[in-house]
């Protein structure tokens, strides 16, 4: 069995892609009830997205929930405003960027440990100057299984 576990998995978006310049306003899903800092989220992020999702408990070997980190509590997390420019900051004062992982593979591409080593390095790059919430590839946080041919034999390959 051939087990594939990302803590930290590739963006959707190509390099460089992070979403923290192209920031404009969310419209309002509930109107009043809608967070202040709907208006400072970059286009494409709403407060209801999934940054992270595990599966909790298990039953009879297979997991019976999914526990999902959403935008909106991150955020909370990190003290989140929106400064004069409408730009989220944390509470520090550090810009936050939205960074969109992929590596989502049932079956990864022959490159995926270059993709992945590429991820790291632009996350790094970003981590300098700003607060990065990297933002999950599998917001079920359910597992991605699928059979991979490795060395002329077909492995079961499973992504947590």
């Amino acid at each position: 069995m051939l087990l594939f576990s990302f803590a930290a998995v590739l963006p959707a978006l190509p390099f460089g892609q992070a979403t923290a310049e192209a920031v404009t306003p969310t419209p309002s899903d509930d109107g009043a009830n809608q967070s202040p800092l709907a208006k400072c989220l970059p286009a494409g992020i709403k407060l209801s997205d999934v940054v992270d999702a595990t599966m909790a408990g298990n039953a009879n070997g297979q997991p019976m929930k999914s526990r999902q980190v959403t935008v909106e509590q991150k955020l909370n997390d990190l003290k989140a405003a929106c400064n004069r420019e409408d730009k989220l900051v944390d509470g520090n004062g550090r810009q936050i960027v939205f960074y969109h992982l992929i590596g989502c593979w049932g079956n990864p591409p022959p490159d995926y440990q270059e993709l992945l080593q590429k991820q790291r390095e632009e996350i790094e790059r970003l981590k300098q100057q700003n607060t990065v919430i990297e933002m999950t590839c599998n917001p079920s946080g359910a597992r991605i299984s699928s059979l991979k041919k490795t060395s002329g034999v077909f492995a079961f390959a499973s992504i947590l």
